[in-house]
């Protein structure tokens, strides 16, 4: 088996030599023609030229396939009327030559000047507060409105997705925000408190407040021209943060200058409510100077709760360490030992009051999973409601559940973990110890419980590949017959099912788990009861009847037209459609009308020959005439047979017959003798 190395060399000579890719003949990408310097989390980048406008200077990424880029808000990045945005030209699949497959690629408008800062971890120069002011807060607050305007979360605001638009740095470009899902590439550094908890595919779609927090931390990584914490380690700085607040963990002793120290400070104040807004840095902007706000300690103890060996003074950290200590932190709990720290040294019987509703609910709401995974997530929670849901590991926050399914499903791992969150009802949970109520809580929870519904069903187009769907809208068919095609749609589905049907495949159904849950979310208007005839348990003739049926309503809506290697694969597995037609002729009559309709890639004219309501009746009155006349004439046989068969009563019969007929014939001469001999 060749190792690594040899297989990226091989890749890398396949990508010098591949000939240009065409988006829609709009564009025409250089596999052979990279961009290091403008690759992105989500995929790399390549040149691009324009087909039709000559003039605009333009460059690729193409994604990894690894992670769920945001092609949902794509239309409205790519309408954004703002200089300080990169421009989204153009979007769309195409044909990869490194993958053998297809690959998202989005056309972004190629920066001339170089990135404010390549790495986190290298020193740059500084950047003077005057020109910080001018030329990066300023645009980058234009920008932040109008994506504001438009509902709108960047999630992807730091030092690296920062350009200068132009050679002599005089204008600032903000990056891209869509191969990724959102925070999914930033560092714990550039994220709050409650989403550096978060596992980065966990994070949910956030706020504005979340990208003025960024902003904030990227405002003083620009001024210092280096990363004030050096090579701090995640788990070091967000405890810096927790003990501390995010401005002293990240300023420390150090002075900035006054007016710019406000707008950091204000930015980095880590309740949401108190951080500053877009309208507060507008006024700082116009040249108002506002009240500076001071970092908010966190409630401490008066003696602290010794668990695994440490002592923790805080409800936050004391949550963290039970997450990363399920086992002994139920024991504890269990043992009341948190409800007594709680009500005497914490003084919190609020919290207390929490902790026992989630001691509570644990054992008997939701199900999945161990007694104590269950019972720690609850806590948890319950001492640190702003926190994301912990659970098996794995760390997110309500609205990042969906996009942690995906990135399980996307590398091959285990949805488990984030199937259970949901069967556990944990969101709920999370929802209720919420000390402010949201609006959209209620069409969250809603959306949860729906969810939650169809994981307890395990058939086809149900269970976890169903919710996998319905959390994810932009999510690709992943299924194993598709995926390095990356459908989006029915259509493409169909499409891509047609291209595999041509190879080998044809001794598996064309319909797995995963192309039933797609469909039945993307296709909503198929009967689901059709998706029920699917599990290996259903009469094959049924099964595939009920396949077809589902694939030709797909083509006929989606007016999806030459799928002849699709239907012939179809034609495959139609044999015990094909039998149930009691006569030989016409059974051999139906197969080359499917194979006729196969040729020609209509699904549709396929289950009317194969299902024909009409057909099918004449051939049952055919067959039942037939059955009729084979029980008389089997009658028939077997009468003579007995018959036959009745040695004795034959011969007795026969002897009889021939004495009447030798008696007659003796009685009918002696008779004619007596006449004669008295006539002569």
């Amino acid at each position: 088996m060749p190792s690594d190395a040899m297989t990226a060399a091989a890749a890398d000579r396949m990508m010098a030599n591949a000939e240009p890719v065409k988006l829609a003949e709009r564009y025409e990408i250089h596999p052979s023609a990279p961009l290091a310097a403008l690759n992105a989390i989500g995929g790399n980048a390549y040149t691009a030229k324009p087909l039709r406008d000559k003039r605009s200077e333009a460059f690729a990424i193409i994604g990894h396939g690894a992670t769920l880029a945001r092609t949902d808000i794509a239309a409205t990045i790519a309408s954004l009327d703002n200089q300080a945005h990169m421009r989204l030209l153009d979007w769309g699949m195409v044909d990869w030559p490194a993958s053998q497959g297809r690959r998202l690629c989005m056309i972004f408008e190629r920066p001339a000047g170089k990135r404010l800062m390549n790495s986190l971890t290298e020193a740059t120069d500084p950047i003077p507060e005057d020109h910080l002011t001018r030329q990066i807060i300023h645009p980058l607050v234009a920008a932040l409105k109008e994506l504001s305007s438009r509902g709108v979360v960047h999630g992807a605001i730091r030092p690296t997705n920062l350009y200068y638009r132009d050679l002599a740095s005089s204008s600032l470009m903000l990056g891209e925000c869509l191969s990724t899902p959102p925070g999914y590439g930033q560092t714990v550094l550039l994220e709050t408190v409650e989403r550096g908890m978060a596992s980065p595919a966990g994070r949910g779609t956030g706020t504005m407040a979340d990208d003025l927090y960024s902003l904030g931390v990227t405002l003083l990584l620009l001024l210092l021209g280096r990363n004030p914490v050096g090579a701090a380690e995640d788990e070091a700085i967000l405890q810096a943060k927790i003990e501390r607040g995010s401005y002293p963990a990240l300023v420390g002793q150090m002075r900035l200058p006054l007016a710019i120290s406000e707008v950091i400070r204000g930015l980095l104040v880590d309740d949401p409510k108190q951080r500053w807004t877009l309208q507060d840095l507008d006024l700082w902007v116009a040249g108002r100077r506002l009240s500076p706000k001071q970092p908010q300690v966190p409630r401490r103890a008066a003696r602290p709760l010794e668990f695994q060996g440490q002592d923790y003074w805080h409800c936050r950290t004391l949550a963290r360490a039970f997450a990363r200590h399920v086992a002994p932190a139920a024991t504890v709990i269990e043992g009341g030992e948190l409800d007594k720290w709680l009500r005497r040294s914490m003084g919190d019987d609020a919290r207390a009051e929490a902790v026992a509703n989630a001691v509570q609910t644990a054992s008997t709401t939701g199900k999945g999973g161990s007694m104590a995974e269950r019972l720690v997530a609850r806590v948890c929670m319950a001492l640190d409601p702003g926190a994301p849901i912990r659970y098996r590991g794995k760390a997110m926050m309500p609205d990042g559940i969906g996009t942690m399914l995906a990135e399980a499903f996307l590398r091959g791992e285990s949805p488990q973990p984030s199937a259970e969150v949901l069967a556990n009802q944990l969101p709920m949970f999370w929802v209720s110890v919420q000390s402010d109520f949201k609006p959209e809580f209620v069409p969250m929870v809603q959306n949860f419980d729906q969810v939650r519904g169809l994981l307890d069903r395990t058939g086809h187009g149900l269970g976890v590949e169903r919710v996998l769907y319905e959390m994810n809208p932009t999510m690709p068919c992943i299924s194993p017959l598709v995926a390095k095609q990356m459908p989006t749609n029915p259509a493409e589905l169909l499409r891509a099912l047609d291209w595999m049907g041509a190879g080998s495949e044809r001794h598996k159904d064309p319909i797995d788990r995963h192309v039933a849950a797609f469909l039945a979310v993307r296709h909503r208007r198929t009967d689901e009861m059709l998706y029920t005839q699917l599990g290996s348990s259903i009469e094959p003739m049924r099964r595939v009847i009920a396949m077809l049926t589902i694939l030709a309503d797909v083509q006929a809506r989606t007016g999806t037209d030459g799928l002849s290697h699709l239907a012939a694969w179809v034609v495959s597995l139609l044999d015990p459609a094909f039998r149930r037609f009691h006569s030989r002729p016409h059974q051999d009559n139906v197969r080359k009308l499917a194979d006729s309709a196969a040729h020609n890639g209509r699904l549709g004219d396929l289950l009317k020959i194969v299902d024909d309501p009409e057909a099918l009746r004449r051939d049952k009155l055919e067959f039942e005439a037939a059955q009729i006349a084979y029980r008389e004439a089997d009658a028939e046989i077997n009468k003579l047979r007995q018959s036959i068969g009745d040695r004795n009563s034959i011969i007795e019969s026969s002897g009889r017959q021939v004495a009447a007929i030798v008696s007659s014939l003796l009685s009918t001469l002696l008779v004619g003798g007596i006449i004669l001999f008295f006539a002569f």
